[in-house]
């Protein structure tokens, strides 16, 4: 029957579009979820950058006679610069490897809970990791340019 067919036809395009809508609309929802997401995320590693900026300030001012010592003896301000650079990168990137580890076994669970399958790719977890190291170094400059920076008169006297 034609008519039968045409009515069938215009109800699969009205479907059709329907679910087309519902589509877009689920894309701009899961649009600003992403955007909420990452702002979160760079407001966390913000505040995170500021606490080894402020970790790596006391290490410095802690070690002072110790660098003034380093300083006295021969070392060069990129040494220095060095060690206090690669303590914030050691910092940060076992921060890093112990956050992601956190992050897989928590989505293990809501998997578990949720009967929803996971899937983690091994280059975000490098991407992480990395990431982590490099606010580290960013946010470990400035206590490192600080040490390196220190006259060593004025740091052996330092108490």
């Amino acid at each position: 029957d034609p008519k039968h067919n045409l009515t069938r036809t215009r109800c699969q395009i009205a479907l059709a579009k329907d679910m087309r809508k519902k589509m877009d609309a689920m894309n701009a929802m899961m649009g600003t979820m992403m955007a909420v997401l990452v702002a979160i995320a760079a407001i966390s590693l913000l505040v995170g950058g500021i606490g080894v900026m402020n970790i790596m300030l006391v290490s410095v001012t802690e070690r002072t006679r110790e660098i003034g010592l380093k300083k006295a003896i021969g070392a060069k301000k990129g040494s220095i610069l060095a060690q206090f650079l690669t303590e914030a990168s050691v910092l940060t990137s076992i921060g890093g490897i112990i956050g992601v580890g956190i992050g897989i076994a928590l989505a293990q669970l809501i998997s578990k809970i949720a009967s929803v399958p996971v899937a983690i790719s091994s280059l975000s977890i490098v991407v992480s990791v990395v990431f982590s190291m490099v606010v580290g170094i960013v946010f470990g400059l400035i206590p490192s340019i600080k040490a390196s920076n220190l006259n060593p008169i004025d740091a052996l006297r330092y108490e």
